[in-house]
C-alpha cells in the first residue's frame, strides 16, 4: 500500500498545523485547563469555519467528504499540538449518526454538526462496562410514545457543553445479549440528567452522567431499536484508529523536541546527545514512532476503503498505545527533572498519552482480539 498523503491531505495537514500553532499554543491549553468548562466557543467557531467538524461527513450533509483518512490526518496534527476539545466526541457521535441513523435523522443533525452549531458526545462506559457494549445495563424503557432512560454512564467527554449526548442503552434483553442495544439521542439539558465531573490525569473534561427517568421521543432512537450493536462496533473500530493517529502526532512531537533538547543540554562539557546511551534511547523512540505510523495508517487505509481490517486494527491499537507511552516515558527521562515540571510543556503529552492509552482498551485487550483474528 502507498501511504503517501495526497495533495489535499497535505494541504489539510499544513493548514491544521499552522492554525494549531497560532491559535492553540500551550498558554491557551493552560487557560482551557484552568477554566470551568475546558472549552472555548470562539476556538470551536474557528475550527468549524475551517471545516474540521465535517472532514469525514459527505458533502450532501455539508461536510468535506474526505473520509476516515482525512480525519486521521487532522487528529495527528491535533495530537502534535496536545489540544483537547469536544471534536473527537462529536466526530464519534456524528459518525454513528451517519452510519446508523435514518435519512431524516442524518438530514436534521449532520448539517448542524458540520457547521459547528451542535456539539455531540457519546455515553458508553458504565461502572461495570468499559469497552464491550454488549454488557450495558442503562435501560431505555418504552413509555408512552417514547422512552425513559435510567442509569449511570461514566467518562462521558465534554458532557458539560454537549448539546446532545448519544447514549448507548438497552431497550430489550439482558446485559451480554447481542440484540437489544440502541443508540438514543438525549438533549444535554434534559430534565433528569445530573453531571458529576471526574478527575483524570489528562486536561480534558470527563463526566459521570446520571439519568433519572429521562424521557425522549421515539424518533430520537437511531435506526431500528435494539439493532445498534453492529453500527456501534463499526464506529468504535474506526475511531480507535483515529485515536492511534492522535497518539502518533503527540509521540512524533516528543521525539522532535527531545532530540533538540539533547543537542543543547550540556553535561560533562558536551551535549548529552553525544552519549551513546542517549542516542540509543532516541533511536528506540524514533523506531516506535515509525512503527506506530505504519500500523496506524495501514488500519486507516483498509477501513477507509471498506476492506476487512480486524487484524490490522488490533495490531495498530496494541502497538501504538504501548509505543507512544514508551516515547512519552523516554522523552521525560531524557529531559531529566525539567521533564516533569508543570511549567514545562512536556507534561501535556505524557498525560494525554497515558489517558489515550486506555480510551479504547489497553494493549492486552487488542492482543486478545488479534489472537482471535489469527484463530488462536
Amino acid at each position: 500500500m502507498d501511504y503517501e498523503l495526497e495533495e489535499e491531505q497535505q494541504m489539510l495537514q499544513q493548514a491544521a498545523r499552522e492554525f494549531l500553532r497560532a491559535e492553540c499554543d500551550k498558554a491557551v491549553l493552560r487557560e482551557l485547563e484552568a477554566s470551568d468548562s475546558g472549552h472555548s466557543a470562539p476556538l470551536w467557531k474557528q475550527m468549524a469555519e475551517l471545516g474540521w467538524m465535517g472532514i469525514a461527513v459527505p458533502e450532501e450533509y455539508g461536510g468535506a467528504g474526505w473520509g476516515l483518512l482525512g480525519l486521521g490526518v487532522l487528529f495527528e496534527e491535533i495530537g502534535r499540538a496536545a489540544f483537547d476539545s469536544p471534536l473527537f466526541a462529536t466526530s464519534l457521535a456524528g459518525l454513528s449518526i451517519l452510519e446508523g441513523g435514518t435519512d431524516s435523522q442524518r438530514e436534521e443533525i449532520l448539517p448542524k454538526v458540520t457547521s459547528g452549531e451542535r456539539i455531540l458526545s457519546l455515553a458508553l462506559a458504565e461502572p461495570e462496562v468499559s469497552n464491550d457494549p454488549r454488557f450495558v445495563s442503562v435501560e431505555a424503557r418504552p413509555e408512552g410514545d417514547g422512552y425513559a432512560i435510567s442509569g449511570t454512564k461514566l467518562f462521558v467527554p465534554y458532557a458539560n457543553v454537549a448539546d446532545q449526548i448519544l447514549v448507548v442503552t438497552r431497550t430489550q434483553g439482558a446485559p451480554g445479549d447481542e440484540e437489544g442495544i440502541s443508540l438514543v439521542l438525549v438533549d444535554g439539558g434534559a430534565p433528569g440528567i445530573r453531571l458529576t465531573p471526574l478527575q483524570t490525569i489528562a486536561p480534558d473534561r470527563q463526566y459521570q452522567v446520571d439519568f433519572d427517568q429521562v424521557r425522549v421521543p421515539s424518533d430520537r432512537v437511531l435506526g431500528v431499536p435494539g439493532q445498534a450493536l453492529p453500527v456501534l462496533r463499526s464506529v468504535l473500530a474506526k475511531m480507535s484508529a483515529i485515536r492511534c493517529a492522535e497518539m502518533l502526532g503527540g509521540a512524533e512531537h516528543e521525539v522532535e523536541v527531545t532530540a533538540e533538547y539533547t543537542k543543547e543540554r550540556v553535561q560533562f562539557d558536551r551535549p548529552i546527545g553525544t552519549f551513546q546511551a542517549v542516542q540509543h534511547r532516541l533511536a528506540d523512540m524514533f523506531t516506535d514512532v515509525q512503527g506506530a505510523r505504519w500500523t496506524t495508517y495501514q488500519a486507516l487505509c483498509r477501513l477507509s476503503q471498506g476492506m476487512p481490517a480486524g487484524r490490522e486494527l488490533a495490531i495498530a491499537n496494541s502497538f501504538t498505545t504501548e509505543a507512544c507511552v514508551r516515547v512519552a516515558f523516554g522523552a521525560q527521562q531524557l529531559h531529566g527533572g525539567i521533564g516533569i515540571d508543570l511549567d514545562y510543556d512536556l507534561h501535556f503529552y505524557f498525560r494525554r498519552a497515558k489517558a489515550l492509552e486506555l480510551g479504547f482498551g489497553s494493549a492486552p485487550i487488542h492482543l486478545e482480539e488479534l489472537g482471535e483474528e489469527l484463530g488462536l
